[in-house]
């Protein structure tokens, strides 16, 4: 049912990663024809950010996140089960306590009316917002993947992984 939030934040990673190479051949070009773009470096730190942040969750979803597979593969199910429910119960919470404070950071960047210091004042919370963005849809990806470890089903990534192998 989350696949489509999982998806869309994949793609606009994607689309991130495409302003970043418009930018630098923008600015390639502006270099040629003795013109700049300001604040270009600024802009393409933002869309690296947002695509980083945005790609979490469908990372997560796709099991392309690094995972170290070499202890549990030998362990027996049950305690693999159990300790992969440990992890991803923490994997969670950890999300969760980074996705409640970068809220808390875009709002007080807004609250204060905090800019950029580049050519171009950027508000900050707006490129703040995209990485709160990817960090709650993380949390719900792993809130969702404690649901299907309840539920006596594996994880996502487990079964991803291994259509892929």
């Amino acid at each position: 049912m989350l696949d489509p939030l999982y998806r869309a934040c994949g793609v606009l990673a994607a689309i991130c990663l495409t302003g970043i190479a418009v930018l630098i051949l923008a600015q390639i070009v502006g270099r040629l024809f003795g013109f700049i773009i300001p604040s270009a470096d600024d802009f393409a730190g933002y869309l690296m950010a947002a695509s980083t942040f945005l790609a979490l969750a469908y990372t997560l979803r796709m099991g392309g996140h690094i995972r170290v597979t070499m202890v549990i593969r030998y362990l027996p199910q049950s305690v693999a089960y159990w300790l992969e429910a440990i992890v991803i119960t923490m994997a969670a919470f950890v999300s969760g306590y980074f996705a409640w404070f970068m809220m808390e950071m875009v709002w007080q960047s807004y609250q204060f009316g905090e800019v950029s210091q580049g050519h171009v004042p950027t508000p900050l919370w707006i490129p703040q917002s995209i990485l709160a963005v990817g960090l709650v849809v993380l949390f719900i990806a792993f809130l969702e993947e404690i649901w299907r470890i309840i539920s006596g089903l594996p994880p996502t990534y487990n079964t991803t992984t291994d259509q892929n192998d």
